[in-house]
C-alpha cells in the first residue's frame, strides 16, 4: 500500500495555471448527494412538488399529503380525504401554499412545534360545484397573492386583507403558467405563448411558434425572458422570440423537458422526463449532463445551503450543485481503491489497487475509464513530466515516454513495488522515487528519464521525505527519530547522517516512530500525537496550527499546492489561502467522503483527493453559492410533573432563567435547521454533568432537579461538521412549599422555641437522663453488634462474582441493569441486552456427568468473556446454562451483528458446542420497567431455541 505523508503536490503556481489553461476540460465529476428513501420519510415514495420556506425548511408534495424536513426528522400533514399535495409554493407572506385534489390551502403552525393544513375554498369564495376543483395542478406565488391552476378554472387569493379573490374559468388548452418581471404568462395549446391579463391571454409576438411545442420553463433575463422549450433555448422581447444557438439548444431539442430551476450562479437546471438533469450556464452553454436513473424529474428545488433537490416518481435527492467539489468512484468505472492520481497528456491517471486506469472526457464531459495491462497487482504511484509518465507499481518502476503507447521498465524489484515518486525542489531534473528498502535517484537526460543511482535505506521505515536543501533528505521512521542525510547526488553516495532523538529535542514514541513534513521552507516532525519543528539546530515543541487543529493529531498530513496549504487527517480537512496566515476548516459536503488518505493538484489545476470510497475532486474555476448560517435553537420545552402532567415553557431564557415548577423533569428537543443530514447535538449542564455528553441526537431528558440555578449549554454540528454558535439555556428549578423561606424560617422558630424548653427540661431531670442514657447506651452496643453481624452476612449475600464461571452473578446483572437502564434513560441512548443458552446442556450433562459439565460451562464463559469489553459492558451468569450480555448505547440492529459474531464464534471454536441467542434493544422509557428488557430477550431467546438451536433471533417487539 502506498506510503502515507510521502508525496505533498509541489508545484509552482505559474507552471500550473499555464498548464491548466491549455488543457482539455477536466474529467466530470458526479454532484455530492444524498438520496432519501421511503424508509427514512416514512411516506409513499412518489414525490410531486418542492417548496422552501423563509427559515429554510423543505417540503414535499407526496402522495400521502405534505413532507417537513428539518435536516434530521420528517413530519408528513395529511390533506382531506388524504390527498396527495400536487403543488406548493412559497408565498410572499412566508407562508406554504397547497394544492391537492379539490382542495387547496396553506400550512400554519399548530402551536406544538408542528403544522396543519387550512382550507382555503371559503376565503377564495368558492361554493358548489365550483368546489369540484379536480387536481390543483399549480400553485405560482406572486407579489399580489397566490394563483390556483385547478382542471377548469384559476383562482387568485390575494394575502391575507390585500384584497378580494378573483375566479377564471379555463378552457382545457391552457398549460402551464409562470410569473416573471411582475406578469403572469401562459401557454395554450393551439394558440402559443401568451400574456395573461384579468382573464385574457394575449399573444406575444412570435409565441406562436410554441402553439404546439411544450414550454417547460420561462425565466425573467434582464428587460426580457428566456423561454425553455421541448424544441430548444429561446430568448423573448418585445421584438419578438428568437432560438439560441448552440450545443445546449440542439441537445434540449432530443430530450422530454419537464421542469426548471435558476441556481444562484443564474445556470438553469432541466429535468427531463426520462431521469437526466442538463445545466445551462448563464452563457447558455452547456455545463453538464446527470443521468439520475430511470424516474422521471417532477419537481426542482433550491434549498438556503444551496442544493438542488431532485423530486422524481420514486425517490427524492438532494444534489450540490453548482459546487466546486465532485466526485469520482464506481459509478465513473474506478475498479479498487484509489492510491495515487494524475493528469497526463489529456486524461486523468489512477494509481489503484487493480493496477493503472485511464480516463477519459467524452464530448458532454462525461468519464470513460480504460483499465491498462501494465501491472498484475497493484499500482502505487504516479507523476506526470514532459519527459513522459512515471509510475510506481508492485513489480517496479514505468515510464511511458512522449509518443508511446506502452510503457518502458525503470527498476525491477522481485518484493518491493515503487510506493511514492517525489519530484526534487530544486533540480527539475532530478526524482526520487521510494521502495520499501531502497530511495532511487532517477535523472532525466536528453528528454528521457533513467535510474540513475540506488541507495539502500538499511533500517529505516520511511513515513515523509523532505528535501530540505540540494542532496538534503529528512526522513521520518516508523520505527525511529527524524534523520537527516546527505547526498553526493553525482555519484548517489551518502556522505553524511544525522539522527535527531530525545538529546536533539525530538521525544520519540517508539510504537509510533515519527513523520516529517515540510511548511513554509520549515521541517516539522510528529509523533504520536507530539509535534515538533526544527530551529536550525534541534527540533522544539509545534504549538502552532496546522498540528494543532485537530484531534487525530499523528495522522496530520500537509501538503503545499498552488491554491493554497491544506492539511489534512482521515476525518478532517483545513486550508490556508496563498498569503494569508488562518486555517479554515473545509467541509466537501456530501457524507461517506471521509477516509482522506492522499491529497494534491494535477496539471489540469484540479484538486484531487483519494478516499476511502474514491476520489473527490474540488475546480477552483467552479462557482458555489455560499451556504446560510446555521441557527441553534430550542424547538420544544416541555416540564412534566410527577403525575405526568405536561406544560410548555419558553424557548428561550433571556434576561432571566425560566422558571421550572418543583419536582418537574424536563423534555427538550434542539432544532438546527440543515439540509446537510446527519445533524447531531450535545450538551453540558453546569453543576449536574461532569463534562459535554457525546454527540447524539436532537432529544434530551433531564429528571426532576432540586431546587436551584442551572445552565445547559448546547452545539450542534451537520453531517459535513459544520457549526453554528452555541446556545445557552438558562433555568430556575423552583423550591417546594416546604423549602420556602418563610416556611423554613417558621420551623426553625418553632424549632429553637422547642428546644429553650427541652433544655430546661434536661437541666431538671440531668440525673435520671444520664443513668437512662448508660442503659440505653449498652443496649445500643448489643443491638449494633448484631446489626454488625446481620450487614456482614449480607454483604457476604451481595457477592457479585460467580463462582463457577469467574464473570458477574445474576445480582450484578440486575444491578447493572438498573443503573445502565436510568442513564441510557437520561441520555435518551439506546440500551441492547443477549440472552445466551448453551444448546442441549442438559443431556450433556447426563451424559458426561455435571463435574464435567461444570468444565464445559467455565469454558464456553471464558470464550463469552473474550467476545466483549469488560469496561463498557456487562457479561453475567443468568443461572445454570445461560448467560446475559447487557450492551449500553448499542441499537438493535448492531446488537443482532454483535449476537451473530458470538454464535459463530463458539461454533469454530474447540468447545464442540452452540449457543442460542436472543436479542432485544431499544431506547428506555419511564413508562417501562428495566426487567421488560430481559423478559423481550429472553423470548426471543426461547424462539431461536425452538427454531432449531444454533441461531440469533431478534425481539420483534
Amino acid at each position: 500500500m502506498r506510503l502515507s505523508r510521502l508525496l505533498p503536490a509541489v508545484l509552482l503556481v505559474a507552471a500550473w495555471a499555464a498548464l491548466a489553461s491549455a488543457q482539455p476540460r477536466p474529467v466530470q465529476g458526479e454532484p455530492l448527494s444524498r438520496q432519501y428513501t421511503s424508509e427514512e420519510t416514512r411516506s409513499a415514495p412518489t414525490h410531486l412538488a418542492l417548496a422552501t420556506s423563509a427559515s429554510g425548511e423543505l417540503y414535499v408534495g407526496n402522495l400521502e399529503g405534505v413532507l417537513r424536513f428539518n435536516g434530521v426528522d420528517w413530519d408528513l400533514t395529511s390533506l382531506p380525504g388524504r390527498s396527495a399535495a400536487r403543488s406548493l409554493a412559497l408565498g410572499a407572506d412566508g407562508r406554504i401554499y397547497v394544492g391537492g385534489y379539490d382542495t387547496f390551502g396553506r400550512l400554519v403552525p399548530d402551536g406544538e412545534g408542528g403544522h396543519r393544513y387550512e382550507e382555503l375554498l371559503d376565503a377564495a369564495g368558492l361554493a358548489g360545484d365550483s368546489r369540484l376543483l379536480g387536481f390543483v395542478q399549480e400553485v405560482v406565488a406572486t407579489a399580489e397573492g397566490v394563483y390556483f391552476r385547478a382542471e377548469d378554472r384559476l383562482v387568485l387569493l390575494p394575502y391575507d386583507g390585500a384584497g378580494k379573490p378573483k375566479n377564471w374559468p379555463l378552457d382545457s388548452e391552457v398549460r402551464s403558467f409562470y410569473p416573471a418581471n411582475g406578469q403572469l404568462y401562459s401557454r395554450v395549446h393551439g394558440k402559443g405563448l401568451c400574456r395573461f391579463e384579468d382573464g385574457r391571454f394575449e399573444l406575444l409576438p412570435g409565441g406562436e411558434q410554441f402553439a404546439k411545442v411544450p414550454l417547460p420553463g420561462l425565466l425573467a433575463r434582464g428587460d426580457g425572458l428566456l423561454l425553455i422549450a421541448r424544441s430548444g433555448l429561446f430568448r423573448a422581447n418585445e421584438k419578438g422570440i428568437t432560438r439560441i444557438p448552440g450545443e445546449a439548444s440542439d441537445l434540449l431539442a432530443g430530450e422530454r423537458s419537464y421542469v426548471f430551476q435558476e441556481l444562484a450562479d443564474a445556470s438553469v437546471v432541466i429535468g427531463t422526463l426520462d431521469g437526466k438533469l442538463i445545466r445551462v450556464d448563464a452563457g447558455y452553454q452547456l455545463r453538464e449532463q446527470l443521468d439520475l436513473g430511470v424516474f422521471s424529474v417532477i419537481a426542482l428545488n433550491v434549498d438556503r445551503e444551496g442544493g438542488l433537490w431532485v423530486a422524481t416518481e420514486g425517490n427524492l435527492v438532494r444534489l450540490s450543485l453548482p459546487s466546486a467539489w465532485s466526485f469520482l468512484g464506481a459509478k465513473q468505472g474506478i475498479t479498487g481503491s484509489p492510491n495515487d492520481f494524475e493528469w497526463h497528456d489529456g486524461a486523468l491517471w489512477l494509481a489503484t489497487s487493480q493496477g493503472v486506469q485511464r480516463m477519459t472526457a467524452d464530448e458532454t464531459g462525461q468519464p470513460r475509464t480504460e483499465a491498462l495491462g501494465w501491472t498484475e497487482y497493484e499500482a502505487y504511484s504516479l507523476h506526470s513530466t514532459d519527459a513522459g509518465l512515471l509510475a510506481g507499481v508492485r513489480e517496479g518502476l514505468l515510464v511511458l515516454d512522449p509518443g508511446a503507447s506502452q510503457p518502458r521498465t525503470l527498476y525491477t524489484h522481485p518484493n518491493h513495488g515503487v510506493y511514492a515518486l517525489q519530484p526534487s525542489r530544486h533540480d527539475p531534473d532530478l526524482m526520487f522515487a521510494v521502495t520499501g528498502t531502497e530511495l532511487l535517484l532517477l535523472s532525466r537526460a536528453r528528454g528521457r528519464w533513467e535510474l540513475a543511482h540506488v541507495v539502500a535505506l538499511e533500517d529505516i521505515s520511511l513515513s515523509g521525505l523532505e528535501e530540505g536543501a540540494p542532496g538534503e533528505l529528512w526522513m521520518g521512521d516508523t520505527r525511529g527519530p527524524v534523520q537527516r542525510w546527505q547526498l553526493d547526488l553525482p555519484t548517489g553516495e551518502v556522505t553524511r547522517r544525522e539522527v535527531f532523538d530525545d538529546s536533539r529535542g525530538l521525544v520519540v514514541d517508539a510504537q509510533f516512530g515519527t513523520s516529517v513534513y515540510q511548511l513554509d521552507g520549515r521541517i516539522h516532525a510528529i509523533s504520536r500525537d507530539a509535534g515538533f519543528r526544527f530551529d536550525g539546530e534541534r527540533f522544539v515543541a509545534d504549538d502552532a496550527p496546522p498540528f494543532t487543529l485537530g484531534d487525530r493529531r499523528n495522522e496530520l498530513q500537509v501538503a503545499e499546492t498552488p491554491l493554497g496549504a491544506y492539511a489534512y487527517t482521515t476525518r478532517e480537512l483545513w486550508h490556508r489561502a496563498p498569503g494569508e496566515s488562518t486555517w479554515n476548516a473545509v467541509y466537501p459536503g456530501g457524507r461517506g467522503l471521509a477516509g482522506y488518505s492522499y491529497l494534491r493538484v494535477n496539471r489540469d489545476g484540479v484538486l484531487r483527493i483519494a478516499t476511502w470510497s474514491g476520489l473527490l475532486q474540488f475546480n477552483p474555476l467552479e462557482s458555489a453559492p455560499a451556504p446560510q448560517p446555521l441557527q441553534l435553537a430550542m424547538e420544544s420545552v416541555l416540564a412534566r410533573s410527577e403525575k405526568g402532567e405536561t406544560r410548555a415553557l419558553p424557548l428561550r431564557s433571556g434576561d432571566e432563567p425560566v422558571k421550572v415548577p418543583p419536582g418537574h423533569s424536563l423534555s427538550m428537543r434542539f432544532s438546527m435547521v440543515s439540509m446537510e443530514s446527519g445533524a447531531e447535538f450535545r450538551y453540558l449542564l453546569h453543576g449536574v454533568t461532569p463534562g459535554w455528553s457525546n454527540w447524539a441526537d436532537r432529544d434530551l431528558f433531564i429528571r426532576a432537579l432540586p431546587a436551584g440555578d442551572y445552565a445547559l449549554e448546547v452545539q450542534g454540528r451537520t453531517g459535513t461538521g459544520r457549526q453554528p454558535a452555541g446556545i445557552t439555556y438558562r433555568f430556575q428549578v423552583q423550591p417546594r412549599w416546604y423549602e420556602q423561606l418563610w416556611v423554613l424560617g417558621l420551623v426553625a422558630t418553632a424549632l429553637l422555641a422547642g428546644g429553650l424548653v427541652v433544655a430546661l427540661w434536661l437541666v431538671r431531670q440531668r440525673t435520671e437522663r444520664f443513668l437512662e442514657a448508660n442503659r440505653r447506651l449498652e443496649a445500643r452496643i448489643a443491638e449494633r453488634t448484631h446489626e454488625l453481624e446481620d450487614v456482614n452476612r449480607k454483604l457476604a449475600e451481595l457477592a457479585t462474582e460467580d463462582a463457577l464461571t469467574g464473570v458477574a452473578n445474576r445480582r450484578a446483572l440486575e444491578n447493572g441493569l438498573r443503573r445502565e437502564w436510568y442513564r441510557c434513560l437520561d441520555q435518551r441512548r439506546p440500551l441492547s441486552v443477549l440472552m445466551i443458552d448453551v444448546d442441549h446442556f442438559k443431556a450433556y450433562n447426563d451424559a458426561h456427568g455435571h463435574l464435567e459439565g461444570d468444565v464445559q460451562l467455565k469454558g464456553i464463559a471464558q470464550r463469552l468473556n473474550q467476545q466483549h469489553d469488560p469496561q463498557r459492558e456487562l457479561l453475567a451468569r443468568y443461572g445454570g446454562e445461560e448467560f446475559a450480555l447487557l450492551l449500553p448505547g448499542v441499537h438493535p440492529a448492531e446488537a443482532v451483528r454483535r449476537a451473530e459474531q458470538i454464535r459463530a464464534a463458539i461454533a469454530s471454536s474447540d468447545a464442540g458446542m452452540t449457543v442460542s441467542i436472543g436479542v432485544a434493544g431499544f431506547v428506555p422509557d419511564v413508562q417501562v420497567e428495566p426487567d421488560s428488557l430481559l423478559r423481550r430477550a429472553d423470548a426471543a431467546l426461547y424462539g431461536a431455541k425452538r427454531a432449531g438451536r444454533n441461531r440469533v433471533q431478534a425481539d420483534a417487539g
